[in-house]
């Protein structure tokens, strides 16, 4: 059986992270943080229409159709660039807190929501006159961002604390500090469920909140690294971008259950479905690239997907050597040879 089908794999800049969709003009937008630019895609003819330069390292983007702009959050340049989408120029920039990282859209009510991970808060950003009208404390690590409309709330996801922040848009008040997984990386609302999906990166799992009642009513566990968070179009299910496989993990919505896993580029981060097509875009930052996937699955399928051992495990460390960053020394594998030791290569994507 069929369970996907890989509909394009159109190259961007460096290290995509972001992507947003203009739907009118059948446009994906993507920020690729290490290219500084915005990668226009056509997704009719899945072709590059051009590149954009805006503020440093852009990691999270947003279209507003009203204004017909695109934001992007740049983290090194504690700001949002504004790009008209008619021109595809950089129009402005805004500043935020200390490394902005998440954007989310009040469409209705007009505001961009930012959050800040090292100022630990949320800036709310006017779309239409670009002013910060308030800027509330969250957590440490403040960054993904999720709009839920019918209740005109934020929820940010705040990586270093375990938490996500539940913030009343209209009073620009926290109403509530949920605990979650480990380093929540993406936040996204299911409306027709009222519920919102939390991508625990360092647990390896889905975190189920109740948005009635604000509490946490489950887990579900979905492979290695998972950063990003999407709902289908139905709403039937949770697309999960897992960051240490390249892979996408498809959850059920109703049984909280992974439903299976599709392949996609390296390092995969930002994600989110076409509400035209149904299309599921995913930014693939190791692979500098956007996959477009059409998921095939029209129910639960019988067999559910098994964890396999990466093929490097019970193989010989290959030999290297690398400089010690306190003393210049180079130092090489030899030296620990017939040792237990741990390397942690972080962000190695």
């Amino acid at each position: 059986m069929d369970r996907y089908r890989i509909v394009a794999e159109i190259a961007t800049g460096l290290e995509p992270e972001g992507v947003a969709v203009d739907v009118q003009r059948r446009r994906a937008y993507v920020a690729c943080a290490r290219s500084d630019a915005v990668t226009v895609v056509d997704l009719e003819t899945f072709s590059v229409v051009g590149d954009v330069p805006v503020g440093r390292e852009p990691m999270d983007i947003a279209f507003d159709g009203k204004s017909d702009r695109v934001f992007t959050a740049d983290l090194l340049g504690e700001s949002l660039s504004v790009v008209d989408a008619s021109t595809l120029r950089a129009v402005g920039s805004v500043p935020v807190g200390s490394y902005p990282s998440g954007l989310a859209l009040d469409e209705s009510g007009r505001r961009l929501y930012c959050g800040c991970a090292l100022s630990a808060t949320l800036a709310a950003v006017d779309v239409d006159t670009l002013e910060v009208v308030a800027s509330v404390e969250a957590e440490p690590g403040a960054g993904a961002i999720a709009f839920d409309a019918d209740r005109s709330r934020a929820y940010c996801a705040n990586f270093l604390a375990g938490t996500v922040t539940v913030l009343d848009a209209r009073a620009n008040a926290v109403v509530e500090q949920i605990e979650v997984g480990a380093a929540p990386c993406a936040v996204a609302v299911n409306a027709g469920r009222s519920e919102l999906y939390v991508s625990n990166s360092f647990a390896d799992t889905v975190t189920r909140i109740d948005l009635d009642t604000l509490s946490v009513i489950g887990t579900t566990s979905v492979d290695r690294t998972p950063v990003g968070a999407a709902v289908s179009r139905s709403g039937d299910r949770v697309y999960v971008s897992n960051r240490g496989s390249g892979t996408v993990s498809v959850v059920g919505a109703a049984d909280a259950a992974e439903w299976g896993r599709i392949p996609v580029g390296e390092g995969p981060g930002g994600c989110t479905v076409d509400p035209l097509t149904g299309h599921l875009l995913v930014a693939n930052a190791g692979g500098s690239s956007l996959t477009v996937v059409e998921d095939l699955l029209a129910e639960r399928p019988s067999e559910r997907p098994q964890d396999g051992q990466h093929p490097l495990v019970g193989r010989p460390l290959p030999p290297f050597a690398l400089p010690d960053v306190r003393t210049g020394l180079v130092r090489t594998s030899r030296e620990w040879a017939e040792r237990k030791y741990i390397l942690n290569f972080f962000a190695s994507w």
